[in-house]
């Protein structure tokens, strides 16, 4: 199964310059662990939950510190056409849980470790019934 076979759910991001709180709160709406991060047109980083937990331990002001202070710079990308497999073992090397699905420079998706999980659950029942 391919990256681009999942059901992909619509893509939220942040901006490198807004603050730290306002990516949070996005997080938090759309129930979500990790935005793509923009600078412009160009995919600069990501921000995840981890991210935020390391500016909470290092007591900066949320309000005030940019994402791109606190974001992953450069992330692995991959492209629609990955294996899930391949995009699961990218995940453990990189001790990641989130990476960007890029096509052509175009963001499609985030896949996350819950959608390969998901993936493999629906699979596994399917073989089941078979």
């Amino acid at each position: 199964m391919k990256v681009s076979d999942l059901h992909q759910q619509r893509v939220f991001t942040a901006e490198a310059e807004e603050t730290l709180d306002e990516a949070a709160d996005r997080m938090r709406w759309h129930a979500i662990g990790a935005l793509p991060v923009f600078d412009g047109h160009r995919l600069v980083g990501i921000i995840t939950e981890r991210d935020l937990t390391a500016a909470v331990a290092d007591g900066v002001d949320s309000e005030t510190t940019p994402v791109g202070n606190y974001m992953t710079p450069a992330p692995a990308v991959l492209g629609p056409d990955s294996e899930l497999g391949e995009a699961a073992r990218a995940m453990l090397e990189l001790g990641v849980r989130h990476v960007p699905i890029v096509d052509h420079g175009r963001l499609l998706a985030v896949l996350s470790i819950r959608d390969l999980l998901a993936a493999e659950t629906s699979a596994t029942a399917e073989g089941d019934r078979g």
